[in-house]
């Protein structure tokens, strides 16, 4: 009996076992499981954030050709007293002076010679002596210290003065280096930091007293136990500075000793700030282009170039001379010489970001609403010559600046600045004051060539007008643009229609986001019909909200035609329905703002970054009262993320490759031909010149699929790829030292890309005349923005700001101004504009390629033109 108890005992202990076993299997692989799907997570973290790097394949390098000694060319009967002639084109001469770094460039078509720095810059009445020295300066450089404190490097004070200045012949040209900042340090060759051992070899070598008394002037550094540092107060004693270079010289120490001991001491203003930049200038055809090589440029002594101005003053126009300068604002704008209105004291100099202030070091408050400078260009014209500046390479980081004569010099000019390395502050909790702030620079400058060429006009291209024609003609050889067909025959109508958008809705008491269908893809169809039959067959339909999400749609890495709006057959058969027509279907897509509630998207991962706080490119509506650019306005989808370069790749990569399953005819990018931002995340910084080269990339790859591609508002860089352009600039920013708008914008791309001006119906103005005529001046079609349903249906939304869409309610007035704009441009949809002139206040006459001349009255009296009279608010069509 016993022993069947102790058989039972241990059989009952043995299943205790078993099930302990078994649940500790359980355990474990529940903790193997877990631990799997960690590792998982982690690789596909890793893999789809971390190493993902396919924008890489999208960057290009650079090479730099190698100097040798400066040779002149032979010159007999030299055209430029005083220089040297270092090359030579068909039209050109380039001549410079290797002890100032002056350059002259001498035109062989008409005998004018065009200089870098105004020969008379001493005797200007204005110029302080800082001044008169940026007047004789090719380079100004600004840098941060060692104490991340602004300072100013000219290249004539700091260079050419100091005798710092050599010239290297290179293949067409010459170069000037330039090595900034005093090189020469107060202690003479005596160095402030030695090594320990090399400090008693050269003691060793002198008498007992000499040996006595350096020694007492060096004690052990702070900063390395190796090394010896100069007494503070021996450093700022003459005499004893002096006495120590009088032992070290006797010793055998010399200025090269002085440098290899210095430049091996890794201590912080151990070596003066200096930097090497030198600025390449070749000759070609009738331009000079001027190149600084950011590959060759050298920074030390712990100076961060900051920007770089180049050329400040290349063919600047005294004071008594007549002319003009262009520049990019808007559609363009031109500034008089000597207009009175220029003061750099009160900031009313001209200076505009090229493709605007890169988001991501811009600051959050909008100050003011502009349009920002589309086009990479400039110049200075006199009465019949001129000179047009294109920035080759480097735009996306370039400014361009101008001013007048009568404020800090008697000059007249217009330069480019480029920006090579950002900064920012980090605020120090638990501190106030200035020490509450910390400065704080990129560690490395962006590793670009800036270029910018100089065109040398002759009177066979005068004005801003011969320059547009002369730029479109090389844009079109270059295959940056393409000639139109047909010089005439109906304009286009150009139309956004609303098709779904996204609002909150409530179902049983739970909140979730809906569609709303504005407008279906068959009701989109009846209003084109609808157009049709009133007479408008060349339409362009930009549709938009047509895939998941609405209008504020989801990433398009994948592609979502809402069965509520008709689905993908409804969209194909309404593109078919235009192409019968006569007219193109758009899909209008966003690529690189993504709204918040896109539900595709890690906006921690994939969004560009600041560099000082590390936060995210976080954007959206500006707020009225505090006019910071990041409030929702009460609607989510308001806000919006910057995508980064590293990651647009993907999305677009993969929507190129879907949606060529789709048969619609074209592509509409709200924002991939005019938006351009950095990722300035610490870890992998992409600057925008890389960013640049990566939205190229993109919309090749776009283009490519075959479809047409119509771009919003396009900077210059998107005209190769672009068929249409909606929301083309028509004027310029109201800049207080401005004197007129010119269409430079419309000269280059009329005849090769079709255009419209801005939403009709949501503009700031109800005088349809001057609709009209605004129209018809600067050549662009009618743009509105149409839905089906009432504009009141989205109040509720983030497009309430689209107050004024129902067809029904504009489909008069939108004829009407098609057909009163036709009538004009009709004549010359086709055509190139050959010529604008304003004749008088609010009256012009615009000359296009085929001899028609359109002349356009904006005031409220009749005008008079080439002896043709224009009536008040109304226009002539002539030639």
């Amino acid at each position: 009996m016993a022993k069947t108890r102790e058989q039972k005992k241990a059989l009952k202990e043995m299943n205790l076992k078993t099930q302990h076993t078994k649940k500790y299997k359980w355990v474990r692989y529940l903790l193997l499981a877990a631990l799997a799907v960690v590792v998982i997570y982690l690789a596909y973290y890793l893999i789809r954030y971390n190493f993902y790097d396919h924008y890489r394949d999208y960057l290009t390098d650079y090479t730099v050709e190698e100097g040798t000694e400066f040779k002149a060319l032979a010159d007999p009967g030299a055209s430029v007293d005083g220089y040297s002639l270092a090359a030579e084109s068909t039209s050109l001469k380039l001549y410079v002076q290797t002890n100032t770094g002056n350059i002259a460039i001498y035109d062989k078509r008409n005998g004018e010679t065009v200089y870098s720095n105004p020969p008379g810059a001493d005797d200007d009445g204005i110029a302080n002596a800082s001044n008169k020295a940026y007047l004789k300066s090719q380079l100004i450089v600004d840098y941060y210290n060692t104490q991340r404190n602004e300072n100013t490097f000219d290249s004539y004070s700091q260079a050419v003065e100091l005798g710092q200045i050599e010239a290297q012949s290179i293949e067409n040209g010459v170069r000037i280096i330039y090595t900034f900042g005093d090189t020469t340090a107060a202690t003479g060759i005596v160095p402030i930091y030695i090594n320990k051992d090399v400090l008693e070899e050269v003691l060793s070598k002198m008498d007992s007293s000499a040996e006595k008394f350096s020694r007492k002037k060096f004690v052990p550094s702070d900063e390395d136990e190796n090394l010896m540092v100069m007494l503070e107060n021996t450093q700022k004693g003459v005499s004893q500075v002096r006495r120590l270079n009088e032992y070290f010289t006797e010793a055998g120490w010399t200025k090269e000793d002085y440098e290899r001991e210095m430049s091996a001491v890794d201590v912080e203003g151990s070596v003066p700030i200096t930097f090497k930049v030198p600025i390449d200038y070749t000759v070609k055809d009738d331009y000079l282009e001027a190149s600084v090589n950011m590959k060759t440029v050298e920074e030390n002594g712990g100076g961060a170039i900051h920007n770089i101005q180049m050329l400040n003053f290349f063919g600047a126009a005294g004071k008594d001379e007549k002319g003009y300068i262009l520049v990019p604002n808007g559609s363009g704008s031109i500034i008089n010489f000597n207009n009175g209105k220029g003061t750099a004291r009160s900031g009313n100099d001209y200076s505009e970001y090229i493709y605007g202030i890169d988001p991501m070091a811009a600051d959050y408050t909008v100050r003011e609403k502009t349009t920002s400078a589309k086009l990479s260009v400039f110049g200075i014209f006199r009465e019949d010559s001129g000179i047009l500046a294109t920035i080759e390479s480097g735009a996306s980081l370039a400014n361009v600046s101008a001013g007048v004569a009568g404020d800090v010099n008697e000059y007249n000019n217009v330069y480019t600045t480029f920006t090579l390395r950002g900064s920012d502050t980090l605020s120090m909790f638990g501190t106030t004051g200035s020490e509450a702030k910390l400065p704080i620079v990129e560690t490395n400058y962006y590793d670009a060539p800036l270029t910018v060429r100089y065109t040398m006009l002759t009177s066979e291209n005068k004005g801003y007008s011969g320059a547009a024609n002369y730029y479109r003609d090389r844009l079109i050889r270059e295959g940056r643009l393409e000639r139109a067909g047909s010089e005439t025959g109906d304009i286009k109508f150009y139309y956004d229609v609303i098709s779904g958008v996204e609002e909150t809705k409530y179902f049983l008491g739970t909140q979730y986001r809906g569609l709303t269908a504005m407008t279906t893809f068959e009701e989109a169809g009846e209003i084109a019909k609808d157009l049709k039959d009133s007479g408008i067959t060349n339409q362009v339909m930009n549709l938009q909200g047509w895939s998941g999400g609405g209008y504020y749609h989801d990433t398009l890495g994948k592609i979502k035609v809402p069965g509520k709006l008709g689905g993908t057959s409804d969209l194909e058969d309404l593109s078919g329905e235009l192409l019968s027509m006569g007219g193109t279907l758009y899909v209008d897509c966003a690529f690189q703002k993504v709204s918040e509630v896109s539900s595709r998207y890690s906006a921690s991962n994939e969004t560009s970054r600041y560099y000082g706080t590390g936060y995210i490119g976080e954007f959206g509506e500006v707020h009225p009262a505090t006019l910071r650019q990041t409030s929702s306005l009460g609607h989510d989808e308001n806000i919006y993320y910057l995508i980064s370069p590293k990651f647009l790749v993907r999305y677009t990569e993969s929507f190129t490759d879907k949606i060529r399953d789709y048969d619609i005819s074209g592509i509409s990018l709200r924002d991939l031909g005019n938006e351009l931002h950095s990722d300035k995340r610490r870890t992998n910084v992409i600057d925008r010149e890389q960013a640049l080269e990566v939205v190229k990339a993109q919309l090749l790859k776009i283009k490519e699929t075959g479809k047409n591609v119509m771009i919003n508002s396009g900077n210059d860089y998107s005209f190769a790829y672009a068929d249409d352009i909606l929301n083309a600039p028509l004027t310029d920013n109201a800049y207080p030292v401005v004197d007129g708008a010119v269409p430079f914008y419309e000269m280059l791309i009329h005849g090769c890309i079709d255009y419209s001006g801005s939403l009709i119906n949501l503009g700031n103005t109800t005088d349809m005349e001057e609709i009209v005529l605004s129209l018809v001046e600067n050549g662009a079609s009618p743009h509105f923005v149409f839905t089906k349903e009432a504009a009141t249906d989205m109040k509720m939304t983030g497009l309430n700001k689209f107050y004024s869409t129902t067809y029904d309610g504009w489909k008069e007035t939108a004829v009407k101004i098609w057909k009163q704009t036709n009538e004009a441009l009709s004549k010359v949809s086709g055509a190139y504009i050959t010529d604008f002139k304003p004749v008088s206040e609010g009256v012009s006459v615009t000359t296009y390629s085929n001899g028609v001349r359109i002349y356009v009255n904006h005031t409220d009296t009749a005008a008079n033109a080439d002896g043709i009279s224009v009536g008040p608010k109304s226009y002539v069509v002539g030639g």
